[in-house]
């Protein structure tokens, strides 16, 4: 009879704490009011959770782009669009999704990363999740004058205003590197991952790729000192047992996703943020996957977002390199192909570029889907463009499987497409992509290096 009393007060207890409310998390009242708080939103903020941890091991800034319903984080009138000239016949729907979609890409925390021991000193420079009487935020203000609540309402206005914040930023910390015995910073890194990465994977996966091609750099006796700009975006849609089928059908929708970053907040950031910074910096552009389709739609494309109504003055960035991008070649091709897009350019396409460099694989099943659409990370698609000779002209070479090129690059080529089978073709470990994610190796770094050294000079 005990045991029976025992087991009803087990199940008692069990079933009352099944159904008590958790005990709330330090950011979510922020996150109920930008309806950010679900399992899978979270993890696009979780910087803002452990600033210490999930951070950059160098110095840098991560910008974290989500996702809200546009009711909770803009009022009418607040989202304007332009269209961009010669783009396709099927770019200014594209474009119109930005409108007419339920839910809108706004910009809801910038944060810096020092590079110093345990992650000491990070902190924010913009957090639309800061609430006034939260006393309990992980995360800092970089400086008291930048600490001020954002009205969820507003979230997507004021992120044009962290952009303004950075861009003040920025210019400080070139000016000041500057007058350092360093001599300053010899690039202006921008870097994306892609698909189903959430916001600690990507971290990561930056402190690996700028390990490497430092690494590379001092091995060759260069310097590269770069200044480091990480985008993070919503790449995933939420899933529990029926992962696999949501992870497919997200697909459409998360590419959708990556053509919106591009010509949306990544556009701002590359031609308005970036623009007449002093120094005269070169600016390197790097994605992967769906990142290099982020990158791409950025620098190629522009912003079609705006302010006043007004399109953009356009930028020019010395180089876009698209790792295993996975996006269409026929976006460099003026009226090719089903998709109706490609990048502007009177004389040349993505002419906002002065270099485009590109890697494929044959290695990379991801990309091996050319009944579907000739991804740029495809083989059969290096081998169309190259042996047969397109009206792109690239610049085709190979990979070594140590990572350096089989020629020297022709500084005056526009586009290059590089033959990676010897360097892309092993399973990367946790990154659930296999031969498609395996750009986390020093002999990556090494490549990376050949081409950016190879291709990237500054005008004095």
């Amino acid at each position: 009879m005990n045991g029976m009393k025992l087991m009803t007060m087990m199940i008692i207890c069990f079933v009352a704490s099944a159904c008590a409310s958790p005990p709330p998390r330090t950011l979510q009242l922020g996150e109920t009011e930008l309806n950010t708080w679900d399992e899978t939103p979270v993890l696009f903020h979780s910087a803002l959770y452990y600033p210490s941890e999930i951070s950059l091991r160098f110095p840098g800034y991560v910008i974290g782009i989500e996702k809200s319903p546009k009711g909770d984080i803009s009022q009418e009138g607040d989202v304007q669009t332009v269209s961009i000239p010669n783009a396709g016949e099927k770019m200014g729907e594209h474009i119109a999704r930005i409108g007419d979609d339920e839910k809108l890409l706004y910009i809801s925390h910038i944060v810096e990363s020092f590079g110093r021991k345990h992650g000491e000193g990070n902190c924010a420079h913009y957090n639309a999740y800061y609430r006034a009487k939260d006393e309990h935020s992980p995360v800092e203000f970089c400086d008291p004058s930048e600490k001020h609540q954002v009205h969820p309402q507003a979230a997507y206005v004021q992120s044009w205003e962290a952009l303004k914040i950075l861009k003040g930023e920025l210019s400080k910390k070139i000016e000041n590197a500057q007058q350092s015995e360093s001599g300053g910073y010899t690039h202006i890194l921008v870097g994306m991952m892609g698909w189903n990465t959430d916001q600690a994977e990507a971290i990561r996966n930056f402190n690996s790729v700028a390990k490497n091609m430092v690494l590379a750099a001092e091995k060759n006796g260069d310097a590269f000192r770069p200044l480091f700009i990480g985008l993070t975006w919503p790449s995933k849609w939420a899933a529990d047992w029926i992962t696999p089928i949501v992870t497919l059908f997200s697909y459409g929708n998360k590419a959708d996703d990556a053509d919106e970053v591009g010509f949306g907040w990544l556009g701002v950031l590359l031609h308005d943020t970036l623009r007449d910074l002093p120094g005269d910096v070169p600016i390197v552009v790097l994605g992967h996957s769906f990142g290099a389709r982020v990158s791409s739609m950025g620098v190629c494309m522009g912003p079609a977002i705006t302010q006043d109504g007004k399109l953009i003055p356009r930028n020019t960035i010395d180089l876009l390199i698209g790792l295993q991008g996975a996006y269409s070649i026929n976006r460099y091709e003026r009226n090719k192909g089903k998709e109706g897009i490609y990048y502007p350019g009177e004389d040349r396409s993505c002419e906002n570029a002065k270099h485009v460099v590109l890697t494929a694989s044959k290695y990379d099943k991801a990309m091996d889907n050319k009944s579907y659409v000739p991804f740029v990370g495809n083989n059969t698609t290096y081998k169309d463009y190259c042996k047969k000779k397109s009206n792109i002209e690239f610049e085709c070479v190979t990979a070594t499987s140590e990572g350096n090129l089989s020629t020297p690059l022709d500084r005056k080529s526009h586009k290059t497409y590089i033959n990676a089978n010897d360097l892309i073709n092993y399973n990367a470990y946790g990154s659930g992509g296999l031969a498609h994610s395996d750009i986390y190796r020093k002999e990556m770094g090494v490549l990376l290096w050949n081409v950016i050294s190879g291709k990237v000079h500054r005008s004095n």
